[in-house]
C-alpha cells in the first residue's frame, strides 16, 4: 500500500511518501523526500529502511506528525514556543557559528563544533523529541542563549547521596522510579541578560512540556545561585529536596507540577 500526502509548513507544501514497500520508500528517499513506513504485522520479513519513522496505520499520522516527518527529513527546526520577544527552537548546524565563545560552559562544547552539534540534533531530537533547544530574538533574529529540558543527572537522582527531605514535600506522593522528571536547564548569553528572557523563555518550556513530555518538571540549583532560585519560585517550582554532592556541594531540587 502506497499513499502521498501533503503538509503546509509556513505556507509551503510538502510531500510524504507512505508505504509499505521498500523500494518505494527507497525511491522517494533518494529523491529527497519526505517518507513515512507503513508497518503490515502480518507480513514476516517486513524492512522499512531507510524510513525513519513507522506507523501501523496511515490515519496515525496526522498533521503535526507528518510535519515532524518533513523537518526531521530536511533538517528544519522544529518550533517549540514563539512569545511577543522570542522564538524558542530546535537548534541548526549553522548555530554553533553564532555561538559566544566566552559564554561556553561545562558541556557547551556540543554548541559550539558544527560536527557535534549536527550529531546532537540528529541523535537527541529525532529519538527523544526533546533537548535543549535555541532562544532567538525576534527582532534581531540572534541566538540569545540557550533553554530547554534533559534528563537529570544520575549524581543527583542516586538515592545513595546523602539527602534531606524538606517538610512541604511530607504530604506529596512518593516518586515512582519510571517516572523519572526532566529537567529544565537554561542559559542566557550576558549581553542579553536582565532583560527578563530566561523567563519568559522557561515559561513557555513548561508549557510545552506539560503533560505533553512529562508528569512532572524539576529544576536543580547550586545554593548560592539565588538568581535561578527566584526565577524557579517565580515559575512556580517548589523546593522539596535538598542534597548534597561532592563536585557541585549543595544541591536544592525544585518541581513544577504538570498534572
Amino acid at each position: 500500500m502506497t499513499e502521498k500526502r501533503t503538509v503546509f509548513i509556513s505556507g509551503t507544501p510538502y510531500t510524504v511518501t507512505i508505504s509499505s514497500e521498500q523500494e518505494v520508500l527507497s525511491a522517494a528517499y533518494a529523491a529527497g523526500g519526505a517518507i513515512l513506513g507503513l508497518w503490515d504485522k502480518n507480513r514476516s520479513g517486513q524492512s522499512l529502511a531507510p524510513a525513519d519513522y513507522v506507523v501501523e496505520c496511515a490515519e496515525d499520522a496526522d498533521e503535526e506528525f507528518l510535519e515532524r516527518v518533513v523537518r526531521r527529513r530536511l533538517h528544519m527546526p522544529w518550533v517549540i514556543a514563539e512569545t511577543e520577544r522570542l522564538v524558542i527552537r530546535e537548534f541548526t548546524a549553522e548555530d554553533a557559528a553564532h555561538m559566544i565563545p566566552e559564554d561556553a560552559g561545562p558541556g557547551d562544547e556540543i554548541f559550539h563544533s558544527r560536527e557535534k552539534l549536527t550529531a546532537y540534533i540528529d541523535s537527541q531530537y529525532r529519538f527523544f523529541e526533546y533537548g535543549i533547544w535555541a532562544v532567538v530574538e525576534k527582532e534581531s533574529m540572534t541566538v540569545i542563549g540557550k533553554a530547554g529540558l534533559f534528563q537529570p543527572t544520575a549524581e543527583f537522582l542516586n538515592v545513595e547521596i546523602q539527602q534531606t527531605e524538606l517538610r512541604q514535600a511530607e504530604s506529596s506522593s512518593p516518586q515512582k522510579k519510571e517516572d523519572t522528571p526532566l529537567e529544565l536547564g537554561y542559559h542566557i548569553f550576558t549581553p542579553w541578560r536582565r532583560s527578563g528572557y530566561a523567563k519568559e523563555a522557561c515559561r513557555e518550556i513548561l508549557n510545552y512540556g506539560t503533560g505533553r513530555l512529562t508528569d512532572c518538571i524539576c529544576a536543580v540549583i547550586e545554593e548560592g545561585n539565588t538568581a535561578s532560585i527566584r526565577l524557579a519560585e517565580s515559575l512556580g517550582f517548589r523546593l522539596t529536596a535538598q542534597r548534597y554532592s561532592e563536585s557541585a556541594g549543595l544541591l536544592y531540587l525544585y518541581e513544577a507540577s504538570c498534572s
